[in-house]
């Protein structure tokens, strides 16, 4: 007996249903290594042949091509594609497992996959991996091809992306980003706005560094340096915060203020500031390509001021590295994926550097067919 994990069936057929034809149009790419295989979002009509267009799509620009690729029955040579409509699992000719199958010659290239389709794929479950792993969202934000930089943030559930070389996206904090099919970023999606800053240090008889601003974070960032007992402050803590969907997003510790030296009322240094946090770049989809850079780096602290040895002023340390979590069925990293800590602000004279912030957390898994 067939494995029903690895199947799918018209859910409309049976007890008087109706079938629910409708019209969609997938982005996808075809896995580097065997299987060759691609599967549909959706339950396809079983027609024999099919009713299945499929085209390559340009690796530079992201955009269908006009050559089409020729269905065939038997295994596929290059330029040509299997549906499975006579999988026929179990003795039912309405089992059906959205699989295509490719030819090693075309693996790894990006194909648009038109074709008429029954019903969502919801109701089969896979207990190999944990839920939000295999969520790729419903797709209604559309395909994200950007042409120039723009800025995201927050849930983005797309059908597509194609980030192409030489565009700059954005990140404001965090961005959870879902995606149906196809993943690929030739660009740069990096986040920018970091989270919090660490207060200069306290200037009065040698007082201790200002703290980091509590960050969320998986990663505290380095306290900053100081001079003569006036040390810099304690890194964020090692939180999380609930984003605007509710789920936990994690992000990297502020680096603390530097300590800055004083004389009674008197003063004349500066600490300088904790570097902020680095964000969350959340990358759920079913294939991936990677050429570019994906970065959530932890922002540098501030230089210290001082006049002279007397009133030194400690460097702020470097806020901790961000997240990046990068979940996909395939998986092709030529790229740069980097969560770095930031560097620990320069000292005034007389006085010590901030501390570099700890890396933080980049999160690669490729899942293979399921």
């Amino acid at each position: 007996m067939a494995d029903p994990s690895n199947m799918r069936i018209n859910p409309f057929i049976g007890d008087g249903g109706t079938t629910n034809y409708v019209d969609f149009t997938e982005m996808h790419i075809i896995p580097a290594v065997s299987p060759f295989v691609v599967r549909l979002n959706e339950v396809p009509q079983k027609k024999d042949p099919s009713n299945m267009k499929v085209v390559y799509v340009d690796e530079t620009t992201g955009a269908p091509t006009t050559t089409v690729l020729t269905e065939v029955a038997a295994t596929p040579g290059a330029g040509e594609f299997r549906p499975d409509y006579s999988t026929n699992a179990d003795g039912d000719e309405d089992w059906n497992t959205g699989l295509i199958e490719f030819s090693s010659a075309d693996a790894g290239k990006s194909i648009q996959v038109s074709y008429t389709g029954m019903g969502t794929l919801a109701g089969v479950k896979n207990n190999r991996f944990p839920a939000w792993w295999l969520d790729r969202g419903d797709g209604s934000d559309g395909d994200f091809r950007p042409t120039g930089n723009t800025t995201i943030s927050g849930l983005k559930q797309y059908r597509s992306v194609f980030i192409p070389a030489g565009v700059t996206i954005s990140v404001n904090r965090f961005v959870r980003i879902k995606c149906q099919g196809m993943f690929v970023n030739n660009g740069i999606i990096r986040e920018v706005s970091g989270v919090n800053s660490g207060g200069s240090g306290a200037s009065s008889n040698g007082g201790a560094g200002g703290n980091g601003t509590i960050g969320t974070s998986s990663n505290g960032g380095a306290g900053g340096s100081g001079y003569r007992g006036y040390g810099g402050g304690a890194g964020g803590a090692f939180l999380s915060a609930l984003d605007s969907t509710q789920d936990l997003t994690y992000y990297g510790g502020t680096g603390g203020g530097g300590g800055a030296g004083g004389n009674g009322s008197e003063y004349a240094g500066a600490g300088g500031n904790g570097g902020r946090g680095g964000g969350s770049i959340q990358i759920i989809a079913s294939e991936t390509i990677i050429t570019g850079t994906i970065a959530a780096n932890g922002y540098n602290g501030s230089a210290g001021v001082s006049a002279g040895v007397t009133y030194p002023g400690g460097g702020g340390g470097g806020g901790g590295g961000g997240v990046v979590i990068i979940i996909s069925c395939s998986i092709k990293n030529s790229g740069v994926v980097t969560a770095n800590g930031g560097s620990g602000g320069s000292a005034g004279y007389g006085a010590g550097a901030g501390a570099a912030g700890g890396a933080g957390i980049v999160f690669i898994k490729e899942l293979g067919v399921l």
